[in-house]
């Protein structure tokens, strides 16, 4: 919306309320003119303001046989990462510095900048810092190992687009140039790759072969926390723009760093001081600029809140860290019972998104979970009065509640049930073929990325499959391209399993090393579990006959235009297991080999609509030896426009059209959907599906029914045509197949 649109938007709502909003407006302006002058000045801490080291530790190595497991990948992995080069968001495999000539998104091409030459004396960084952080930066910068090449932290290298070092983060502009993605930088910047140098230092610490010395990871993983506090000062360059990104990196860097000397890595003074320095700014950016209004909020609060409590807890006590703790939690609580629903379901009605929130759910509740006697004690004692931001911090003590095994903690039965629900959820949305079913959009988004899924493919195959990918540096069609299956989410349901120890939960995700890196956070502790109410009764809510006898006389009502259109089956595929998710929106079928799902439900973030798309009634089907129908996911948000409205509109879902207008406008903003347009399930049962919603203001009907043989899709309205192909599908944000 422009600004004159803006203007009549503010009109419309009244005088009284337009002068309200636009005096706010005009105090936001002028609080940020001060705040940037301010900043200005410097933002590098004195080190006698701020801890001198992080003196706790939480993370541990998996057992090394685990480790050994994955020895091939975490070496290739690791080898990628220290020639500084990443494969982030569809770009390929590409060396990321200064000077680089980028590919390009679908024809937009951004010339390269000035290469750097980084002399061991920092004086690169004239002209690139601003005059009041160039002091300090060039004194971290001297700590870096001679020779080290930079990263270029503020690149989108995809399309060449570059910001500024020195541009204070509240003015840094995106999504105003064709083909440039603002999250390329954020991405590379939440630096959670750093966890594959530590295995990699773990393995050759335990004498395995094909892998560099031990020192060569750990010196790395040194250079790149320093090149990025020396090139990235608190509140400057693109990176410090949103906090969640601030939240996501600095939890990497406390994990990684855990790791390392998990295995027997020591690193010097000087860079843990600069490191403590650095978790600490990170700590007051986030409080600063927590994402919270009391309206639509969502996975980007829940991340300030997780990375917040990590900071909390590695600090020392201080009456500032202990009200960042005590406020971590009661946020982590309260956020969790608000951004999941009773049924363990994300509210953003998005299946991956589900992954990124319940991630930082879990982490961030194994780290509470193992905090030891001095942290447990600041939960009770903190002052309230040391937190100013919103929402407030309740007085002190935090609320406690046994735990089965003796002790307590701060989180109680409904909240402990929304956890396992969680992993009870990606368990039942995991088709066959071990992918999650897309619902939504899909930025690939993580909080942690530990055990990454990658498996080694020929370039040539890559090439065939990826076609838009263009970071192939030349590569022979024989050499071996690491490819991520971003839609594999088996991981999350073992570190959940981490707090719960459930059969079925091992089961679908044995041996995987993150259960017991949960199981080792939490100190042992671990919650009773729910029962499952997963069976087709009282999952599914058996419909009756007459509630199906009620949907085929809509359907069938006079003038009521039909389409029917079938998808063959293997006999006797239609057996099951039924749940059903209606907070989410999403009726699922089970069995054998066999996944069929239905979209019915709302927009998702209080009815925001944020991450959803135009797919009420549409259809997700994979069968043995068939995988007719699926979601093609989302490819790519505010770079392309016109892209990121093809996918999420209902021509691209296996859904009811109607003709060339979409249910729900997508001309409202790119992360705007109208929460009107909610699906109401008529019948869940034995026979099939039965929903309807309000598409173009007349209802419309979809009866999805499985034969012996058959899927058998039915639709009725007056304005329906038959399903249109999708785009090509898109497994991972950045990514389409050819």
């Amino acid at each position: 919306m422009g600004v004159i649109g803006r203007a009549r938007a503010l009109l419309a709502l009244g005088p009284a309320v337009a002068a309200r909003r636009a005096g706010a407006f005009a105090a936001r302006r002028a609080r940020a003119a001060w705040n940037e002058r301010r900043d200005r000045g410097g933002t590098f801490a004195h080190p006698a303001d701020v801890p001198a080291e992080l003196p706790f530790r939480y993370f541990s190595l998996p057992p090394l046989d685990a480790l050994r497991g994955g020895a091939e990948r975490i070496a290739a992995l690791a080898e990628l990462y220290r020639a500084h080069r990443f494969d982030l968001l569809g770009s390929g495999w590409v060396r990321v510095e200064h000077g680089m000539r980028c590919a390009g998104v679908e024809g937009h091409v951004y010339p390269p900048g000035p290469a750097v030459r980084a002399d061991a004396e920092g004086r690169w960084l004239r002209g690139r810092i601003d005059p009041g952080n160039l002091a300090e930066s060039v004194r971290v910068w001297r700590l870096v190992d001679a020779g080290y090449r930079p990263i270029d932290w503020q690149l989108d290298f995809k399309s060449g687009y570059r910001w500024s070092e020195s541009a204070w983060h509240g003015r840094i502009r995106y999504g105003h140039r064709a083909g440039v993605d603002v999250k390329v930088p954020w991405e590379l910047a939440r630096m959670q790759h750093l966890p594959q140098l530590a295995w990699a230092h773990a393995l050759a610490r335990a004498g395995e072969p094909g892998l560099a010395p031990a020192e060569a990871y750990a010196r790395e993983f040194r250079n790149q926390v320093l090149d990025f506090v020396a090139t990235n000062p608190p509140r400057f360059g693109v990176n410090w723009t949103t906090a969640m990104d601030v939240a996501i990196r600095v939890a990497s860097w406390l994990v990684a760093r855990d790791l390392f000397l998990a295995s027997g890595a020591e690193f010097d003074a000087a860079f843990e001081a600069e490191l403590a320095r650095s978790v600490h700014a990170h700590g007051a950016h986030l409080v600063r600029h927590l994402e919270w209004n009391g309206g639509a909020r969502g996975n980007h609060y829940l991340a300030d809140v997780a990375g917040l409590l990590f900071v909390a807890a590695y600090l020392p006590r201080s009456g500032e860290a202990d009200a960042w703790l005590a406020f971590a939690v009661q946020e982590l609580v309260s956020e969790t019972e608000h951004q999941f629903t009773p049924d363990g379901a994300c509210f953003e009605s998005s299946t991956a998104y589900h992954r990124l929130s319940a991630e930082m759910v879990v982490y961030a509740t194994a780290l509470t979970l193992g905090l030891g006697p001095e942290k447990r004690a600041a939960m009770a004692e903190y002052d309230a009065a040391r937190h100013r931001a919103r929402p407030p911090l309740r007085p002190a003590p935090l609320s406690l509640h046994a735990l089965p095994r003796g002790g307590a903690s701060p989180f109680g039965p409904s909240y402990v049930e929304r956890v396992q629900r969680m992993a009870e959820f990606t368990r039942d949305v995991t088709r066959p073929d071990g992918r999650v079913h897309q619902v939504g959009d899909n930025d690939s988004g993580r909080f942690l990325r530990l055990w990454p899924e990658h498996r080694p493919v020929p370039v040539r195959e890559a090439r065939r499959r990826l076609a838009n990918l263009a970071g192939w540096d030349g590569l022979p069609d024989d050499a071996v391209y690491w490819e991520e299956d971003a839609l594999d989410h088996r991981h999350l349901v073992a570190a959940a399993d981490g707090l719960f120890a459930r059969a079925h939960f091992a089961a679908f995700a044995p041996a995987h090393p993150e259960r017991e890196m949960v199981r080792a956070l939490a100190g042992g502790a671990r919650f009773a579990a729910a029962a499952r109410e997963g069976t087709a009764a009282a999952a599914g809510g058996a419909g009756t006959d007459a509630e199906w006898a009620r949907a085929w006389t809509a359907v069938e009502a006079p003038g009521v235009r039909r389409t029917v259109w079938s998808i063959p089956l293997p006999p006797g595929a239609g057996a099951g297991e039924r749940y059903a998710y209606p907070w989410f929106g999403l009726y699922i079928l089970r069995f054998a080999g066999f996944y069929l799902a239905v979209r019915c439900g709302g927009a998702g973030q209080e009815a925001h609509g944020a991450h959803a798309h135009n797919d009420q009634l549409a259809v997700e089907l994979q069968a043995p030896g068939t995988d007719p129908v699926r979601d093609p996911g989302t490819y790519l948000y505010t770079p392309l426009p016109e892209r990121r409205n093809a996918y999420r509109s209902a021509r691209a879902h296996h859904a009811p059209r109607g003709g060339e207008d979409e249910p729900a406008p997508l001309d409202r903003g790119l992360f705007e959907l109208e929460a009107v347009v909610r699906g109401e399930c008529l019948y869940w049962g034995p026979r099939g599906f039965a929903g309807t919603y309000r598409g173009w203001g007349e209802p419309v009907y979809r009866i999805v029914e499985v034969m012996d043989n058959e899927v058998r899709v039915t639709d009725a309205g007056r304005t329906l045509q038959p399903a249109a192909d999708p785009p090509p599908f898109s497994p991972a944000y950045g990514v389409r197949h050819a």
